[in-house]
């Protein structure tokens, strides 16, 4: 299994309103009627939220400006990606897409990169997420002087145990980070939109709500736990390059849990 993350920036000529609402209800319907043709089995949009906690993030780690929102879009394997997108009904159909996005999508401020998930922890058996779930979304740039393979490594065998020995210490509920792979095929396929350069992964942290967040950060040990995790990603990331911010997901499509229902 692989997945798709598409980080967006919008037009400016184009409002908060349209631009979310164009995603949301035109273009995403777009691309479940592409599915097929694309061999996509899944799509999720995750719609940046209004809220404080994304600068209260931000800030101390000196990062970016958090993004509209990331796409994310899941494929039974690379062979099975390259299949829908070299395909003639693929091709056509990922066209068609990208011409749809260039109505409501700043192509030149926006990353196009393909990912390995691995799940560090998931305890939403035991908590289950309701309407007001949110999630905490981490672009990472690999920090400069680190091979990929040694930022991979870090962030994988010691930053994720570290989160995990903390999650539920701040109401942390899932955890999985998406590693980059084949940054230069990546590259070729979406050289035509004229999008940045691959980021070197994402981190995904759901929470109950952002009330949830916020109290669990708020306690005694909370500013220790922010400390702890930040002097950690310093080891490996460049946070300069990267950015956090708070998204909420919705689902356009999902055939990989129909299947197994």
């Amino acid at each position: 299994m692989i997945k798709l993350v598409y980080v967006l920036a919008r037009r400016e000529d184009v409002t908060a309103p349209q631009f979310y609402d164009y995603w949301l209800n035109t273009h995403g319907p777009k691309v479940r009627d592409r599915a097929q043709a694309i061999g996509a089995r899944k799509y999720i949009q995750s719609h940046l939220v209004d809220s404080d906690l994304s600068e209260a993030f931000r800030a101390p780690r000196g990062m970016l400006r958090p993004a509209a929102g990331i796409t994310e879009v899941w494929w039974d394997s690379f062979d099975g990606f390259k299949r829908g997108f070299e395909s003639q009904e693929g091709a056509k159909a990922a066209m068609e897409l990208a011409e749809d996005e260039a109505h409501f999508i700043d192509f030149r401020h926006s990353s196009i990169f393909l990912t390995q998930e691995r799940l560090i922890f998931d305890w939403t058996d035991r908590h289950p997420l309701g309407a007001d779930a949110v999630k905490i979304t981490y672009l990472l740039q690999g920090k400069d002087g680190m091979t990929d393979a040694e930022v991979h490594r870090t962030w994988h065998d010691d930053h994720g145990p570290l989160v995990r020995g903390l999650a539920d210490k701040v109401n942390m509920r899932k955890y999985i980070q998406s590693h980059t792979i084949e940054p230069d095929y990546a590259r070729s396929i979406f050289s035509t939109r004229g999008v940045q350069a691959p980021l070197t992964g994402l981190t995904e942290v759901w929470v109950d709500s952002p009330a949830s967040l916020e109290s669990g950060f708020a306690t005694a040990e909370g500013p220790e736990i922010a400390h702890i995790l930040i002097e950690d990603e310093r080891r490996f990331i460049d946070l300069p390059r990267s950015r956090c911010f708070l998204t909420k997901e919705h689902v356009i499509f999902d055939h990989l849990n129909a299947a197994a229902r």
